[in-house]
């Protein structure tokens, strides 16, 4: 990644195809239209948009995010998620799973 683009994803934007998502004030948008998320989510989603390109073990994001205190809720969340920004969550191209390690989010 770029190193201008990693110091904007730290606190700026990430763009996910048709969402972009807002870090520092935790909205989502898909072609411009908010998409609601609920406080799991948008921390899920902000924990990963924060390390984008860097694979996170789902405890570390227990430990970053407001998720819960087992790893299935983290599981759960990133199912919902995939719901909200992939095209088809079950092929997905953003929020991917890095078997025996964790998530990593992949923005544009």
């Amino acid at each position: 990644m770029p190193v201008e683009a990693e110091s904007e994803t730290k606190t700026g934007a990430v763009r996910l195809g048709l969402c972009v998502f807002d870090i520092e004030r935790g909205e989502l948008t898909r072609d411009g239209e908010p998409v609601r998320l609920t406080s799991q989510e948008e921390s899920l989603l902000r924990a990963l948009a924060q390390n984008a390109g860097g694979t996170l073990s789902r405890e570390t994001l227990i430990r970053e995010s407001r998720v819960g205190s087992n790893e299935r809720a983290v599981d759960v969340q990133v199912t919902r998620l995939r719901r909200k920004i992939e095209t088809n969550p079950r092929m997905p191209r953003y929020l991917q799973t890095v078997r025996g390690e964790g998530y990593v989010l992949r923005p544009d």
